[in-house]
């Protein structure tokens, strides 16, 4: 219920209580127990702002930050425990994926080489091969003069001689100079006009006659010489097929006998092609490798390999007591085990690949190189580790243990030091062929380019 009590004044009660309205209706403030507003209105359509309220109506709803929808302090640490909770899971994954990358390495396919077999040449088209000897013939410029080479070409009809311009002419040459009152006169040099004409009219059909017998004799001639042309081309033609498919076989033949004898010496293990074959093998290899020497049956393989420090998380996944999942610092028995793991699946992945890419090669022996970072031997390139590999013990190997697999790799080389067994460098006084190889690499690389 509401009532006007003075002009722009109105008293309204309800059951919230007591209001009070000041002003006109497009712009009137309330005061009352709800607190304090304006509003406006025009017509059918009104709107009403609160700014300001008791202190009942802030507790019945609940505080002044949820009745205005602003964050408290509760969400907001709930939201950074979300925030903080999602960044967990992604750091765990990020290390679990880089586990399964450094010791899965080794799973990788690599496709066999085989006898690389060229396609057929392509059929041979005759067509450019006609256009070829059609322009060496002219027949382009004989079709383009003719008109058309689909069939004779026939001269065109002389045109017709008018007899009466011709009468006109003569009949108006005869009577000049002859009297208009002379009617006898102009009528015998009519009559004698047109006896000239007739025989003028007949000697102008005559040179016209000759005239068309003489193009369409020109035409014949051209038309002859096209078909003289056409039959030198269809006559030539199948032959020139016949060379350019014998000169592509041939080139094909080549080719193909070039590819056969580097087969060959792929399958003899010759140096001069099976260390190319390898080097584009392992150019884009995540450890980088090189093959330096074949003999015999024998290749041998440098790989580099980084340090622990490099590549190895310092954390893993594990979970707390509670079960949450959560990362955890390794410990150095834990880095080094990884770590052989890691050397071990780089170290099956690339004779994998050297196997695959070189059918010659029955054996590969892998010396694995690395720069130290330790304080005493920093920037020194040692040996960490030596083997071989043949065909039949590399198909027997654990692909779920490569890190065992490198320790039983004939005339295995590996030095795990102290109870972490930690990977130190190896004492090659023993091996001179493999300490004068690693001098001579270490040469190499440190040479100035």
């Amino acid at each position: 219920m509401s009532f006007k009590v003075a002009p722009g004044v109105r008293v309204r009660a309800s059951s919230r209580g007591l209001s009070a309205g000041f002003g006109p209706r497009a712009a009137r403030v309330h005061v009352g127990t709800r607190g304090v507003g304006v509003s406006s209105g025009v017509g059918p359509i009104s709107a009403y702002q609160r700014i300001g309220g008791s202190s009942r109506s802030s507790a019945r709803s609940g505080g002044g930050s949820r009745a205005t929808g602003r964050p408290t302090k509760a969400s907001i640490a709930a939201h950074e425990r979300q925030l903080k909770a999602a960044q967990r899971e992604a750091d765990i994954e990020k290390v679990s994926a880089l586990e399964r990358a450094l010791i899965s390495v080794h799973r990788e396919s690599f496709p066999k080489a085989e006898r690389e077999v060229l396609p057929l040449p392509e059929p041979v088209d005759a067509e450019p091969i006609r256009a070829a000897l059609e322009a060496e013939a002219g027949i382009p410029e004989l079709v383009s003069t003719l008109g058309s080479g689909e069939s004779p070409p026939v001269a065109q009809s002389p045109e017709p001689v008018d007899r009466y311009q011709l009468m006109r002419a003569f009949r108006k040459r005869a009577r000049q100079g002859i009297a208009f009152w002379r009617i006898r006169d102009q009528i015998e040099a009519a009559r004698q006009a047109d006896e000239e004409v007739e025989a003028s009219a007949m000697v102008e059909e005559r040179e016209r006659q000759a005239a068309q017998e003489a193009e369409q004799k020109r035409l014949d001639d051209l038309w002859a010489q096209l078909q003289k042309a056409r039959a030198g081309v269809a006559a030539t033609l199948p032959g020139k097929v016949a060379e350019e498919k014998q000169r592509r076989d041939a080139a094909r033949a080549a080719e193909q006998q070039e590819l056969d004898a580097a087969w060959t010496r792929l399958l003899e293990n010759d140096p001069a092609v099976t260390l190319p074959a390898l080097e584009a093998a392992f150019a884009d290899n995540e450890s980088p490798a090189a093959a330096i020497d074949c003999d015999g049956k024998r290749t041998t393989v440098v790989m580099q390999f980084a340090s622990p420090e490099a590549i190895v998380p310092e954390r893993k996944p594990s979970r707390t007591p509670t079960g949450k999942r959560t990362l955890k610092k390794r410990t150095k028995t834990e880095i080094n085990a990884l770590y052989l793991e890691a050397l071990g699946s780089n170290v099956l992945a690339t004779v994998k690949e050297a196997l695959a890419v070189a059918p010659g090669t029955e054996i590969v022996q892998l010396l694995v190189i690395r720069r130290e970072t330790e304080t005493k031997n920093a920037g020194r390139l040692a040996a960490v580790y030596a083997g071989e590999f043949n065909r039949a013990g590399y198909e027997s190997a654990n692909p779920h243990d490569p890190g065992r697999s490198l320790a039983l790799a004939p005339e295995s080389m590996l030095n795990l030091k102290g109870k972490t067994e930690q990977m130190a460098p190896l004492d090659l006084k023993e091996r001179p062929d493999l300490e004068a190889l690693l001098e001579e690499i270490d040469a190499g690389l440190t040479a100035p380019a």
